[in-house]
Parts: C-alpha cells; sequence; structure tokens
C-alpha cells in the first residue's frame, strides 16, 4: 500500500507534507452513519520560539460527532486543555486545521489586514464563533469578573449577541417538540412531520417556514388522533400556552425577555433568581461553577467544550455537575468536548473516550469499552490511578507508564490498531499481541 501524506500550504509556493499513520483513517471513518460537527485534522500546537520552542500537540487528529460526548483524558501536561482552547479559537495553532461544521477555524483569530472576500469569510467565523461555541472553564472563581453581579455575567453573550428573543421563541418551540418525543416517540415524529429531529430543531431555531410546517403538523396531527387521549390533551394544552407565551412575547422589550431566560437557565442548573443582584465570591465552587455554565448554556451553542469542569469542585458536589451536563447535553442536544484527567468520573458523561499524552492520541473508543478494555499502558496507567473497592491490598499505586518502553525509531514507528467495537489503539504490532496478553514489559 503506497504512503498517503497530509499536505498544506503554509504560504505561497510552499507546500508541508506530513506522512499519514497507518489506520488514521479507519480510526477516523468509524462512525460512517454520522456527522462530524468537529474536524481536527493533523493539528501541531508550539508554544514559545527558536530553541526554547515546545511543541504541546503532535500531529492530533480526531473528530466529535453531533450530539455526542467527547471525553479527553490525560494527566496534567498532556496537551487536554490545549486542545480545547484551540477548538473554541483561544490558542493558536501551526500546521493541521480545526473545522466546525462547515467553518475553519483560523490560525489566529485575529483580524489583521483583511478586506473584501476574506474580512466577510471572517465575519462570518467569528459569528459562528461567538453564537455556536462556548466554553467552560476549570476554575470558575477565576472565569467569572467578581466586579459586575451574576445578571449581568450570565447575560453577557445575550448583550454582546441581541438574540434574547429569538433564544426565547426557539425554546417555545422546541419544547413542543420535545414533548411530542416524549409521548409519542421520535419515529411518530418523523413520520407525521417529514422531517428529522435535528432539522426541526435547526429549523426553531432559524425561526424558518420549515419550523411553522413542523409545528402545524403536530398541531393538526393531536386535533384528529384518537388514540391515547390523554396524550393529546396534554399536548393541546401546550400548544395553547405556548402560542399564548408568543403572542405576549411580541409586546416585551429584549431586556424582559433577556432576564426571563436568566432565570430560566439558572433554574435548570439548581439556582434561582434571588441570586441575580450578588456577586461570584459570595458563592461556592460548586455554585460558581454553576453560574458559568448557565453563562455558556444560555447562548444554546452547538458545541461546548467543558475543560476540566469538576475538577476543582469537591467530590459530594461533582456528581451533582455530572448529572446538569448530561441533562442540558440531552435538553440542547450539545456536541460537548469534556476534558478530564479522571478517568472514572469521565465514565459517567462521555459516549466515546480519547486518551492523550505529551500531546499524542493513544487510544479512542466507546466509554465502556475503554473502560472494561483498556490496551494502551497509558490508559491502564489512569485507570490504575483511580482507587476502587476491587483493587488488591497493598499499595495504591498502580501500574506505572514510561514512554521510554516502546524503542521507537525512525524505521520503527506506531500505526493505529482497530480492535472491532470501534476501539482504536496507538502501537506496533508486535505491541498490540503483548499488550493483549497483558505483558507491559519494556521492548528490546
Amino acid at each position: 500500500m503506497s504512503q498517503k501524506y497530509y499536505t498544506e500550504k503554509t504560504r505561497p509556493n510552499k507546500i508541508v507534507k506530513r506522512p499519514v499513520r497507518e489506520g488514521q483513517e479507519a480510526m477516523l471513518n468509524a462512525y460512517p452513519e454520522k456527522e462530524a460537527l468537529v474536524e481536527i485534522r493533523g493539528l501541531d500546537i508550539e508554544y514559545g520560539s527558536g530553541f526554547k520552542k515546545f511543541r504541546a500537540i503532535n500531529d492530533l487528529n480526531l473528530n466529535i460527532y453531533k450530539g455526542e460526548v467527547l471525553g479527553l483524558v490525560g494527566e496534567s501536561g498532556s496537551g487536554k486543555s490545549t486542545t480545547g482552547r484551540a477548538v473554541v479559537g483561544l490558542t493558536p495553532y501551526s500546521r493541521g486545521h480545526i473545522k466546525l461544521g462547515d467553518v475553519i477555524v483560523p490560525k489566529v483569530m485575529k483580524r489583521g489586514l483583511k478586506f473584501g472576500k476574506k474580512l466577510a469569510e471572517y465575519k462570518r467565523t467569528l459569528n459562528y464563533m461567538a453564537n455556536k461555541v462556548q466554553m467552560i472553564f476549570q476554575d470558575p472563581s477565576n472565569s467569572l469578573n467578581p466586579n459586575i453581579n451574576i445578571e449581568k455575567i450570565v447575560s453577557e453573550g445575550l448583550d454582546n449577541l441581541k438574540i434574547s428573543k429569538q433564544v426565547y421563541l426557539s425554546d417555545l418551540d422546541q419544547s413542543i417538540t420535545r414533548k411530542f418525543i416524549e409521548l409519542y416517540g421520535e419515529d411518530k415524529f418523523v413520520e407525521i412531520t417529514s422531517t428529522k429531529l435535528e432539522k426541526a430543531y435547526e429549523a426553531a431555531e432559524s425561526r424558518s417556514e420549515l419550523n411553522d410546517q413542523v409545528l402545524s403538523k403536530i398541531k393538526n396531527f393531536v386535533q384528529s388522533t384518537n388514540d391515547n387521549l390523554e396524550n393529546a390533551k396534554t399536548m393541546l394544552d401546550l400548544i395553547a400556552k405556548v402560542e399564548q407565551d408568543k403572542e405576549q412575547a411580541k409586546n416585551k422589550s429584549e431586556k424582559e425577555i433577556k432576564k426571563m431566560l436568566i432565570i430560566d437557565m439558572l433554574k435548570q442548573v439548581g439556582l434561582d433568581e434571588s441570586i441575580l443582584q450578588r456577586y461570584p465570591l459570595e458563592f461556592s465552587g460548586g455554585q460558581q461553577q454553576r453560574i458559568g455554565i448557565s453563562r455558556s448554556i444560555v447562548l444554546r451553542p452547538k458545541i461546548l467544550v467543558a475543560d476540566e469542569p469538576i475538577s476543582a469542585l469537591d467530590v459530594s458536589i461533582q456528581a451533582q455537575v455530572v448529572n446538569i451536563f448530561n441533562e442540558l447535553k440531552e435538553r440542547y442536544k450539545l456536541t460537548i468536548l469534556f476534558i478530564a484527567h479522571d478517568l472514572r468520573m469521565v465514565e459517567y458523561i462521555s459516549d466515546r473516550i480519547a486518551v492523550i499524552y505529551k500531546g499524542v492520541l493513544l487510544e479512542v473508543g466507546p466509554t465502556e469499552v475503554i473502560i472494561k478494555n483498556p490496551l494502551h499502558p497509558y490508559t491502564k496507567s489512569l485507570l490504575d490511578a483511580v482507587p476502587s473497592i476491587e483493587s488488591k491490598k497493598g499499595s495504591l499505586i498502580g501500574f506505572v507508564y514510561n514512554s521510554g518502553m516502546h524503542k521507537y525509531t525512525k524505521d520503527i514507528q506506531p500505526v493505529w490498531n482497530d480492535l472491532g467495537n470501534k476501539h482504536f489503539v496507538l502501537g506496533t504490532k508486535q505491541e498490540i499481541e503483548k499488550w493483549k496478553n497483558n505483558d507491559y514489559s519494556p521492548n528490546k
């Protein structure tokens, strides 16, 4: 099989080529039926310059599919947060590309000298990033401005984008769709509306003609059905209330609707309107993180990067915050990059797990497969680092990973190995066979 290359034009008349690892395409195309909302290809991120240049991310290739939670796991300094910050445009990258939907994230998010088509493209990208991409930071106390109250903090994005009324009306219409699916199922929804669920949600967000058609078909169905009259009554009551709320919204200002959105968002994370005039430092770490979550989700983003949102919290609070993420993901159809160093906690929220070490992706697969059958020695060490009731008596220190065990050379390089069940591991063929036999001794 001939060697394939990833090519990139770095500046006029210069093209950089990088060999594509064997098995990489199979790893990236493991879910042909799903839409990749985030595509990362050949990503390099470097800090410093000259002799002090340090490569934090090295040839990272990864997909995050629409509607999934991908857990990005690794120890401190492995490149998790750097990757997340690059996805939202906060950290520049040197090579490769990051694609969000149909938008390419610029290597450096600044206007510079752009005119005409380039300026229009930059503004389109900036608008998409502001509207559809949000980040929740690790330390809530440092990510919230201590000098402004909670109402202003949560409303900051709405104030900048002027989309409060659009978000409010979209929420009302989507509540009808959610209730219909809860009562009748998604198959019945598709049957009567001839519309896929995700298209219906997008139509509600954009306030398009398709949205009106979907709502009309739902109303006609529940008015004419003779099956389960109790469900039909529930739907008709909700539709009447939504129509009344939409009519009342016509007479309300953007400011009034914005406050309604903020109060509703705070209630969804377990807070109430009594905190609106208080300040961040008056709250505990768990409450501050809930406020940070509210600030991000109130904009109804498509992509959410959560950078270790639970690591700074008490163990008793961590489970509550994870439950909030699960509820919001289902309600707003979020696609989440969930960054953490604790594999056991990621298990409860992620659909898939990607393991990264010193900027290199090592193992990717469905959460259940990774947790039950980790193969790469680094993944094994991460799991062993978490004490459990099944642990053997003795030292709490389990398997300790040493990257020097691999003995890679210019001619001997790791490849992506398909283990089945969408589970891929980076290593040589010989290493994979050893690891399958639970032999983690250093290569000779």
